[in-house]
């Protein structure tokens, strides 16, 4: 534990030295949902209904999705390539203990995007409810393991750093563009939980019903375990595959 406890420092130090991952990450969505919602601004209130959560998740899912690929997965290829990973891991002797150290200060993070983007949510539906903050603070902590060892697939990818980015933004787009494929039974709830984007999506949304709607739909839990499953599985195998030596070593 005091080898995580220190290596979450060395992470946090090198997080403030990066605050331009926060334009991305927060500070764009939240200016998009300013421009989107500025005619709520002169009502009195605007309640949590089915459809508002349903807006809301579609935010939380990108400025989670954005931090994990930004702050912990292309960060640590990046780390990678500069041979700042190898440092750490000759100095730790475990990958994992790196890999954990990084995704809890950048759980701490996101926990924080959150926070801040639902408290501009209140303040411009002028309905301050403490549950929303709670639903995006558990949504955070059940979908950020998931998707982060389903995001681990891009440690197999042999690119160099500046492409990336390129490739990222071009996955993003590719998510972005199937997130609405129609629903038409089980199967085909698997498959578009298949993407973490709606995966993401569902479940803050459903996070969020049950704790300010006092509803919940049951039917989706089977499903959700069973893709979770599949995320821990896939992403076991991309993580482990994760090398010390940057790809022009093996060039």
């Amino acid at each position: 534990m005091n080898v995580i406890k220190s290596l979450c420092q060395v992470y946090l130090i090198n997080m403030l030295s990066n605050k331009f991952v926060f334009v991305f990450n927060l500070l764009l969505p939240t200016i998009y949902f300013l421009y989107q919602n500025g005619k709520y601004w002169s009502r009195s209130s605007v309640p949590f209904s089915q459809s508002t959560n349903l807006v809301i998740s579609y935010f939380w899912a990108y400025i989670i999705m954005m931090t994990i690929l930004n702050n912990v997965i292309v960060a640590m290829i990046a780390q990678r390539e500069n041979g700042f990973y190898k440092q750490l891991f000759f100095i730790v002797g475990s990958k994992w203990k790196i890999l954990i150290a990084n995704f809890l200060v950048q759980l701490v993070v996101l926990i924080g995007e959150l926070s801040i983007f639902n408290v501009v949510v209140m303040t411009v539906f002028h309905n301050w409810h403490i549950n929303l903050i709670i639903a995006g603070v558990l949504s955070a902590m059940i979908v950020a393991v998931p998707v982060a060892l389903m995001s681990s697939l891009l440690f197999l990818l042999k690119v160099k750093i500046e492409s990336i980015n390129i490739l990222v933004s071009i996955l993003l787009l590719g998510l972005f563009a199937l997130i609405n494929l129609p629903e038409s039974g089980a199967l085909s709830n698997v498959i578009n939980m298949l993407n973490p984007l709606t995966y993401m999506v569902e479940t803050s949304f459903q996070m969020m019903s049950l704790l300010l709607n006092k509803t919940f739909d049951d039917r989706m839990v089977l499903i959700w375990v069973l893709v979770t499953v599949v995320y821990g599985v896939i992403g076991w195998f991309g993580t482990s595959k994760l090398s010390v030596h940057s790809i022009m070593d093996r060039v």
